[in-house]
Protein backbone atom coordinates (compact mmCIF):
# COMPACT_ATOMS: atom_id res chain seq x y z
CA UNK A 1 0.00 0.00 0.00
CA UNK A 2 1.38 3.60 -0.76
CA UNK A 3 1.10 5.58 2.10
CA UNK A 4 -1.10 9.30 1.73
CA UNK A 5 0.24 12.71 4.65
CA UNK A 6 -2.55 14.77 4.68
CA UNK A 7 -2.89 18.17 6.53
CA UNK A 8 -6.00 18.49 8.72
CA UNK A 9 -7.77 22.12 9.24
CA UNK A 10 -11.33 23.01 10.25
CA UNK A 11 -11.16 21.96 13.59
CA UNK A 12 -14.52 21.58 15.86
CA UNK A 13 -14.43 21.70 19.38
CA UNK A 14 -16.35 18.73 20.96
CA UNK A 15 -16.32 19.11 24.30
CA UNK A 16 -13.26 19.23 27.01
CA UNK A 17 -9.60 18.69 25.48
CA UNK A 18 -11.61 17.10 22.32
CA UNK A 19 -11.60 18.37 18.95
CA UNK A 20 -12.80 17.00 15.63
CA UNK A 21 -12.02 17.19 12.27
CA UNK A 22 -13.26 15.16 8.86
CA UNK A 23 -11.19 13.17 7.29
CA UNK A 24 -10.20 12.92 3.07
CA UNK A 25 -12.68 11.12 0.93
CA UNK A 26 -10.03 8.93 -0.07
CA UNK A 27 -9.33 7.93 3.64
CA UNK A 28 -10.42 4.40 4.54
CA UNK A 29 -13.00 3.96 6.93
CA UNK A 30 -12.61 4.35 10.41
CA UNK A 31 -13.82 2.36 13.43
CA UNK A 32 -16.97 1.00 14.33
CA UNK A 33 -19.26 -0.82 16.62
CA UNK A 34 -18.44 -4.18 14.56
CA UNK A 35 -14.69 -3.38 14.13
CA UNK A 36 -13.08 -1.52 17.15
CA UNK A 37 -9.76 -1.63 16.01
CA UNK A 38 -10.05 -1.04 11.73
CA UNK A 39 -8.37 1.98 11.63
CA UNK A 40 -4.90 2.07 10.73
CA UNK A 41 -4.58 5.68 10.31
CA UNK A 42 -1.82 7.88 12.38
CA UNK A 43 -1.60 11.29 13.94
CA UNK A 44 0.96 13.96 13.92
CA UNK A 45 1.36 17.17 16.10
CA UNK A 46 4.15 19.34 14.57
CA UNK A 47 5.66 16.48 12.82
CA UNK A 48 5.66 14.32 16.22
CA UNK A 49 3.30 11.14 16.32
CA UNK A 50 0.24 11.52 18.58
CA UNK A 51 -1.64 8.66 20.51
CA UNK A 52 -2.64 6.41 21.31
CA UNK A 53 -5.44 5.46 18.76
CA UNK A 54 -8.72 3.76 19.49
CA UNK A 55 -9.13 5.81 22.53
CA UNK A 56 -12.61 6.30 24.39
CA UNK A 57 -14.21 9.45 23.10
CA UNK A 58 -14.52 10.40 26.81
CA UNK A 59 -10.96 9.85 27.64
CA UNK A 60 -9.94 12.28 24.55
CA UNK A 61 -12.54 14.82 26.05
CA UNK A 62 -11.38 14.40 30.00
CA UNK A 63 -7.44 12.98 29.46
CA UNK A 64 -6.41 14.91 26.52
CA UNK A 65 -2.68 14.16 26.19
CA UNK A 66 -2.88 13.27 22.28
CA UNK A 67 -5.37 10.14 22.30
CA UNK A 68 -7.24 9.94 19.27
CA UNK A 69 -9.85 8.40 17.53
CA UNK A 70 -10.97 7.74 14.01
CA UNK A 71 -14.60 7.26 14.23
CA UNK A 72 -16.30 6.27 10.66
CA UNK A 73 -15.21 9.73 8.79
CA UNK A 74 -14.61 11.52 11.84
CA UNK A 75 -10.79 11.70 14.07
CA UNK A 76 -11.63 12.68 17.77
CA UNK A 77 -8.20 14.01 19.16
CA UNK A 78 -6.37 16.31 21.62
CA UNK A 79 -3.43 18.41 21.37
CA UNK A 80 -0.64 17.29 23.52
CA UNK A 81 -0.92 19.52 26.26
CA UNK A 82 -4.78 19.94 25.79
CA UNK A 83 -4.20 23.14 24.10
CA UNK A 84 -6.85 24.66 21.11
CA UNK A 85 -5.62 23.59 17.85
CA UNK A 86 -6.93 26.21 16.04
CA UNK A 87 -4.55 28.83 18.05
CA UNK A 88 -1.75 26.53 19.30
CA UNK A 89 0.15 27.32 16.40
CA UNK A 90 0.94 23.68 16.03
CA UNK A 91 0.23 21.94 12.28
CA UNK A 92 -1.75 18.56 12.44
CA UNK A 93 -1.37 15.82 10.05
CA UNK A 94 -2.70 12.10 9.12
CA UNK A 95 -0.87 9.54 7.30
CA UNK A 96 -2.85 6.75 5.85
CA UNK A 97 -2.55 4.02 3.35
CA UNK A 98 -5.92 3.04 1.09
CA UNK A 99 -5.81 -0.35 -1.21
CA UNK A 100 -6.98 1.88 -4.51
CA UNK A 101 -2.81 3.87 -4.40
CA UNK A 102 -1.20 1.50 -6.01
CA UNK A 103 -3.76 1.82 -9.27
CA UNK A 104 -4.08 5.27 -8.82
CA UNK A 105 -0.20 5.33 -8.82
CA UNK A 106 0.51 3.41 -11.76
CA UNK A 107 -2.34 5.06 -14.18
CA UNK A 108 -0.93 8.35 -12.91
CA UNK A 109 2.96 7.13 -14.09
CA UNK A 110 0.52 5.81 -17.54
CA UNK A 111 0.12 9.75 -17.80
CA UNK A 112 3.43 11.09 -17.57
CA UNK A 113 5.02 8.97 -19.75
CA UNK A 114 7.19 10.14 -22.99
CA UNK A 115 5.11 7.21 -24.92
CA UNK A 116 7.65 8.51 -28.09
CA UNK A 117 10.58 7.51 -26.40
CA UNK A 118 9.83 3.88 -25.45
CA UNK A 119 9.92 0.84 -27.49
CA UNK A 120 7.39 -1.41 -28.61
CA UNK A 121 7.71 -3.69 -25.88
CA UNK A 122 7.90 -0.93 -23.07
CA UNK A 123 5.00 0.70 -24.24
CA UNK A 124 3.40 -3.59 -24.08
CA UNK A 125 4.87 -3.14 -20.44
CA UNK A 126 3.10 0.02 -19.43
CA UNK A 127 -0.45 -0.92 -21.15
CA UNK A 128 -0.20 -4.42 -19.16
CA UNK A 129 0.51 -2.66 -16.00
CA UNK A 130 -2.59 0.06 -16.59
CA UNK A 131 -5.01 -2.71 -17.36
CA UNK A 132 -4.00 -5.12 -14.41
CA UNK A 133 -4.56 -1.68 -12.44
CA UNK A 134 -7.99 -1.91 -14.04
CA UNK A 135 -9.03 -5.09 -13.87
CA UNK A 136 -6.36 -6.98 -11.56
CA UNK A 137 -8.37 -10.58 -12.44
CA UNK A 138 -7.46 -11.25 -15.78
CA UNK A 139 -3.59 -10.60 -17.36
CA UNK A 140 -2.88 -10.16 -20.87
CA UNK A 141 -0.81 -12.23 -22.36
CA UNK A 142 2.72 -12.05 -24.13
CA UNK A 143 3.87 -9.42 -26.32
CA UNK A 144 5.02 -9.89 -29.66
CA UNK A 145 2.96 -12.59 -31.07
CA UNK A 146 2.93 -12.77 -34.65
CA UNK A 147 -0.53 -13.35 -35.38
CA UNK A 148 -0.71 -9.28 -35.05
CA UNK A 149 1.38 -9.15 -37.84
CA UNK A 150 -0.69 -11.11 -39.96
CA UNK A 151 -2.20 -8.21 -42.31
CA UNK A 152 -4.30 -11.14 -44.68
CA UNK A 153 -6.05 -11.99 -41.40
CA UNK A 154 -6.54 -8.65 -39.80
CA UNK A 155 -8.05 -7.45 -43.52
CA UNK A 156 -10.25 -10.99 -43.02
CA UNK A 157 -11.66 -9.33 -39.52
CA UNK A 158 -12.29 -6.33 -40.24
CA UNK A 159 -14.44 -6.74 -42.71
CA UNK A 160 -16.73 -7.58 -40.12
CA UNK A 161 -15.66 -5.44 -36.94
CA UNK A 162 -13.00 -2.24 -36.48
CA UNK A 163 -13.96 -1.51 -33.31
CA UNK A 164 -13.89 -4.61 -30.64
CA UNK A 165 -11.00 -7.06 -31.39
CA UNK A 166 -12.45 -9.44 -28.28
CA UNK A 167 -12.85 -12.20 -30.44
CA UNK A 168 -9.57 -11.99 -32.35
CA UNK A 169 -7.88 -14.90 -30.90
CA UNK A 170 -10.59 -17.06 -31.22
CA UNK A 171 -10.96 -16.72 -34.91
CA UNK A 172 -7.57 -16.98 -35.64
CA UNK A 173 -7.46 -20.13 -33.87
CA UNK A 174 -10.43 -21.03 -35.53
CA UNK A 175 -8.80 -20.55 -39.10
CA UNK A 176 -5.47 -22.32 -37.78
CA UNK A 177 -7.61 -25.55 -36.63
CA UNK A 178 -9.13 -26.03 -40.02
CA UNK A 179 -6.42 -26.32 -41.56
CA UNK A 180 -5.96 -29.74 -40.17
CA UNK A 181 -9.42 -30.89 -41.20
CA UNK A 182 -9.60 -29.49 -45.25
CA UNK A 183 -7.76 -32.54 -46.32
CA UNK A 184 -10.47 -34.63 -44.72
CA UNK A 185 -13.75 -36.25 -46.32
CA UNK A 186 -16.43 -35.05 -45.29
CA UNK A 187 -18.47 -31.07 -45.34
CA UNK A 188 -17.92 -28.28 -42.48
CA UNK A 189 -21.10 -26.93 -40.82
CA UNK A 190 -21.44 -24.11 -38.54
CA UNK A 191 -24.20 -23.90 -35.50
CA UNK A 192 -24.34 -19.94 -34.75
CA UNK A 193 -23.58 -17.81 -37.84
CA UNK A 194 -24.06 -14.16 -36.51
CA UNK A 195 -22.77 -12.09 -39.02
CA UNK A 196 -21.04 -14.32 -40.42
CA UNK A 197 -17.12 -13.73 -39.39
CA UNK A 198 -16.21 -17.32 -38.60
CA UNK A 199 -17.91 -18.49 -41.87
CA UNK A 200 -16.08 -15.73 -44.04
CA UNK A 201 -12.84 -17.08 -42.65
CA UNK A 202 -14.23 -20.95 -43.20
CA UNK A 203 -15.34 -21.00 -46.85
CA UNK A 204 -11.94 -19.17 -47.34
CA UNK A 205 -10.30 -21.33 -46.15
CA UNK A 206 -12.01 -24.33 -48.26
CA UNK A 207 -12.34 -21.98 -51.23
CA UNK A 208 -8.07 -21.84 -51.59
CA UNK A 209 -7.75 -25.51 -50.73
CA UNK A 210 -10.36 -26.50 -54.04
CA UNK A 211 -12.50 -29.36 -53.94
CA UNK A 212 -16.24 -29.53 -53.87
CA UNK A 213 -16.39 -29.08 -50.02
CA UNK A 214 -19.57 -27.08 -48.52
CA UNK A 215 -20.16 -25.02 -45.73
CA UNK A 216 -23.53 -25.81 -43.70
CA UNK A 217 -24.63 -22.74 -41.82
CA UNK A 218 -27.73 -23.21 -39.51
CA UNK A 219 -29.18 -20.54 -37.62
CA UNK A 220 -32.29 -18.84 -36.82
CA UNK A 221 -31.67 -15.93 -37.94
CA UNK A 222 -33.39 -14.07 -35.25
CA UNK A 223 -30.70 -14.20 -32.16
CA UNK A 224 -30.53 -16.83 -29.28
CA UNK A 225 -33.88 -19.33 -27.91
CA UNK A 226 -35.05 -18.76 -24.89
CA UNK A 227 -32.11 -19.45 -22.33
CA UNK A 228 -32.66 -21.93 -19.52
CA UNK A 229 -32.11 -19.96 -15.99
CA UNK A 230 -31.01 -23.38 -14.52
CA UNK A 231 -28.01 -24.50 -16.88
CA UNK A 232 -27.37 -20.96 -19.19
CA UNK A 233 -27.23 -18.58 -16.15
CA UNK A 234 -29.11 -15.26 -16.50
CA UNK A 235 -26.41 -13.03 -19.06
CA UNK A 236 -28.11 -13.81 -22.07
CA UNK A 237 -31.58 -12.60 -23.17
CA UNK A 238 -34.07 -14.59 -25.69
CA UNK A 239 -33.27 -12.56 -29.07
CA UNK A 240 -29.84 -11.16 -28.64
CA UNK A 241 -27.27 -11.70 -30.96
CA UNK A 242 -30.00 -11.41 -34.15
CA UNK A 243 -28.69 -11.08 -37.81
CA UNK A 244 -31.01 -11.49 -40.40
CA UNK A 245 -30.22 -14.00 -43.20
CA UNK A 246 -29.78 -11.10 -46.28
CA UNK A 247 -27.25 -9.25 -44.10
CA UNK A 248 -25.44 -12.70 -43.76
CA UNK A 249 -25.54 -13.62 -46.88
CA UNK A 250 -24.34 -10.24 -48.49
CA UNK A 251 -21.90 -10.13 -45.82
CA UNK A 252 -20.72 -13.54 -47.28
CA UNK A 253 -21.29 -13.20 -51.02
CA UNK A 254 -17.78 -13.78 -52.24
CA UNK A 255 -17.76 -17.40 -51.15
CA UNK A 256 -21.20 -18.00 -52.12
CA UNK A 257 -20.72 -20.69 -54.24
CA UNK A 258 -19.28 -22.54 -50.92
CA UNK A 259 -22.88 -21.77 -48.87
CA UNK A 260 -25.40 -23.91 -48.16
CA UNK A 261 -27.93 -21.77 -45.91
CA UNK A 262 -30.23 -23.58 -43.72
CA UNK A 263 -32.61 -21.04 -41.78
CA UNK A 264 -34.79 -22.40 -38.90
CA UNK A 265 -34.28 -23.10 -35.15
CA UNK A 266 -31.90 -25.96 -34.36
CA UNK A 267 -32.26 -29.15 -34.70
CA UNK A 268 -35.26 -28.44 -37.00
CA UNK A 269 -33.15 -28.34 -40.23
CA UNK A 270 -30.83 -31.09 -39.54
CA UNK A 271 -32.42 -33.44 -41.64
CA UNK A 272 -31.72 -31.88 -44.38
CA UNK A 273 -27.89 -32.91 -43.79
CA UNK A 274 -29.03 -36.53 -42.24
CA UNK A 275 -27.03 -38.10 -45.13
CA UNK A 276 -23.84 -36.05 -45.02
CA UNK A 277 -20.28 -36.49 -43.37
CA UNK A 278 -18.40 -33.85 -41.84
CA UNK A 279 -14.95 -33.38 -41.10
CA UNK A 280 -15.38 -29.68 -39.16
CA UNK A 281 -18.21 -28.31 -36.87
CA UNK A 282 -17.99 -25.02 -35.35
CA UNK A 283 -21.02 -23.98 -32.19
CA UNK A 284 -21.37 -20.99 -31.44
CA UNK A 285 -24.94 -21.03 -30.12
CA UNK A 286 -24.18 -20.24 -26.15
CA UNK A 287 -26.86 -21.81 -24.50
CA UNK A 288 -26.49 -25.33 -23.51
CA UNK A 289 -29.98 -26.68 -25.71
CA UNK A 290 -28.86 -25.79 -28.93
CA UNK A 291 -25.48 -27.11 -28.03
CA UNK A 292 -26.42 -30.60 -26.93
CA UNK A 293 -28.36 -30.88 -30.01
CA UNK A 294 -26.00 -29.81 -31.88
CA UNK A 295 -23.54 -32.35 -30.97
CA UNK A 296 -25.57 -35.22 -30.73
CA UNK A 297 -26.51 -34.61 -34.21
CA UNK A 298 -22.66 -33.99 -35.74
CA UNK A 299 -20.98 -36.04 -33.25
CA UNK A 300 -21.81 -39.81 -35.01
CA UNK A 301 -21.30 -37.68 -38.92
CA UNK A 302 -17.99 -36.25 -37.90
CA UNK A 303 -14.97 -38.13 -39.95
CA UNK A 304 -12.00 -39.52 -38.19
CA UNK A 305 -9.83 -36.74 -38.19
CA UNK A 306 -12.30 -34.06 -38.14
CA UNK A 307 -12.75 -31.85 -35.23
CA UNK A 308 -15.84 -29.62 -33.06
CA UNK A 309 -15.27 -26.37 -31.90
CA UNK A 310 -17.27 -24.83 -29.49
CA UNK A 311 -16.78 -21.19 -29.55
CA UNK A 312 -18.45 -20.76 -25.84
CA UNK A 313 -16.40 -23.30 -24.26
CA UNK A 314 -14.38 -21.29 -21.70
CA UNK A 315 -16.59 -18.71 -20.88
CA UNK A 316 -18.55 -17.72 -17.76
CA UNK A 317 -21.29 -16.29 -19.33
CA UNK A 318 -22.14 -19.52 -21.02
CA UNK A 319 -22.06 -22.36 -18.52
CA UNK A 320 -24.63 -24.38 -20.23
CA UNK A 321 -22.48 -24.74 -23.58
CA UNK A 322 -19.87 -26.05 -21.22
CA UNK A 323 -21.90 -28.49 -19.40
CA UNK A 324 -22.93 -30.00 -22.67
CA UNK A 325 -19.81 -30.18 -24.45
CA UNK A 326 -18.47 -32.39 -21.01
CA UNK A 327 -21.65 -34.55 -21.49
CA UNK A 328 -21.30 -35.30 -25.03
CA UNK A 329 -17.21 -35.72 -24.47
CA UNK A 330 -18.06 -38.46 -21.77
CA UNK A 331 -20.81 -40.14 -23.89
CA UNK A 332 -18.55 -40.55 -26.68
CA UNK A 333 -15.38 -41.56 -24.62
CA UNK A 334 -13.42 -37.93 -26.03
CA UNK A 335 -11.70 -35.27 -24.18
CA UNK A 336 -12.54 -31.21 -24.47
CA UNK A 337 -9.01 -29.43 -24.91
CA UNK A 338 -9.98 -25.80 -23.34
CA UNK A 339 -8.23 -23.53 -25.13
CA UNK A 340 -6.55 -19.69 -23.38
CA UNK A 341 -8.83 -18.62 -26.48
CA UNK A 342 -12.02 -19.72 -24.55
CA UNK A 343 -12.39 -22.46 -26.80
CA UNK A 344 -13.20 -25.99 -26.07
CA UNK A 345 -12.00 -28.65 -28.91
CA UNK A 346 -12.97 -32.32 -29.38
CA UNK A 347 -10.48 -34.15 -32.02
CA UNK A 348 -11.92 -36.96 -33.69
CA UNK A 349 -8.51 -38.88 -33.72
CA UNK A 350 -8.36 -41.75 -35.80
Amino acid sequence: MTGRLRWLANFDPAGGSCYTAATPQDAPPGDDLDSAMRSSLRLFEAGVELGPAHSLHEDIRTRGGGRFSHWGRWLLFSASDGSDPRTNGRAYTILYSTTDSPRRAVLNECMNLDYDALSLDQRYHWGERAFNAIVPCVRLSEFGRSMFGDSEFLADYERFDRLNYRSYDRKFALKELLKLTVPLTGDLAECGVYRGASAFLMAKGIAHAGGGKKLHLFDSFAGLSQPQTDVDGSYWKTGALACGLEEVAANLQHYSDRLVFHPGWIPHKFKDVSEKQFCFLHVDVDLYEPTRATLDFFGPRMVPGALIICDDYGFETCPGARKAMDEFAAACKRTVVHLPTGQGVIFFIR
